[in-house]
C-alpha cells in the first residue's frame, strides 16, 4: 500500500457542519494540500457552509456523504472540476441548489390555484418568481444533512409550501396572474 498521508491535519477554515483542513506530513506528496473533512449530523456526515451559500452563491457550500465516500476531497480538486462534480450530484452551491429546483418543478404542469372573487388563477411552475426559488432553495439546505441535494429536492413534496406563498402573495400584492 502506498503512504499517502497521515490523519495529521491543521484545520483552515470551519464551516458550519465540517471544515476546511491543510494536511500536515512532511513524508506526503499532500503535504500543505487543503481538504474537505465532514461534519457529523443526526442522519449523516457532510459538508455545509451557510455563509458561501449566503455570501457567495458560485463557491461550494454543500457536499453530500455519498462523496466523501469516494475520494479525498482536496480542496484544489474540487475547485477544478466543480462544474462536472455538481452535474454528477452530491456537491452543490446555492445557484446550482436553485437550478437543481427549476429542474425539478418544470415538469409539473401546475401548481397552484387560487380561488379571487370567483376567478381560478394557475401559475405554471415556469413563472415561479425567485423570491419563492430562493425560498426552496433556503428550505432545502436548512433540512438536507447527507444525502444530494437533487435527492431531497426530488423526493419532497412542495406543494403547500408553493400554495401558502401564492396565498401571502396575492392578499400583499393584489397580483395580476
Amino acid at each position: 500500500m502506498n503512504y499517502l498521508y497521515k490523519n495529521e491535519f491543521e484545520e483552515v477554515y470551519q464551516a458550519d457542519i465540517g471544515n476546511i483542513s491543510k494536511i500536515k506530513d512532511s513524508q506526503s506528496k499532500y503535504n500543505n494540500k487543503l481538504i474537505y473533512e465532514a461534519g457529523g449530523t443526526l442522519n449523516g456526515y457532510c459538508y455545509k457552509d451557510y455563509n458561501n451559500f449566503k455570501t457567495k452563491p458560485d463557491e461550494i457550500c454543500y457536499i453530500a456523504e455519498c462523496v466523501f465516500d469516494e475520494n479525498d476531497m482536496f480542496v484544489d480538486y474540487i475547485n477544478e472540476n466543480k462544474e462536472k462534480l455538481i452535474k454528477e450530484g452530491g456537491i452543490s452551491t446555492a445557484n446550482s441548489i436553485k437550478e437543481e429546483i427549476r429542474d425539478a418543478l418544470k415538469y409539473d404542469e401546475y401548481y397552484y390555484e387560487y380561488q379571487k372573487d370567483g376567478i381560478v388563477h394557475t401559475i405554471q411552475s415556469k413563472d415561479f418568481d425567485d423570491e419563492l426559488i430562493n425560498i426552496i432553495a433556503l428550505e432545502t439546505f436548512d433540512i438536507v444533512d447527507w444525502q444530494t441535494t437533487q435527492s431531497y429536492i426530488c423526493e419532497t413534496d412542495w406543494t403547500l409550501l408553493i400554495e401558502d406563498y401564492y396565498k401571502e402573495k396575492i392578499k400583499g400584492d393584489d397580483l395580476e396572474l
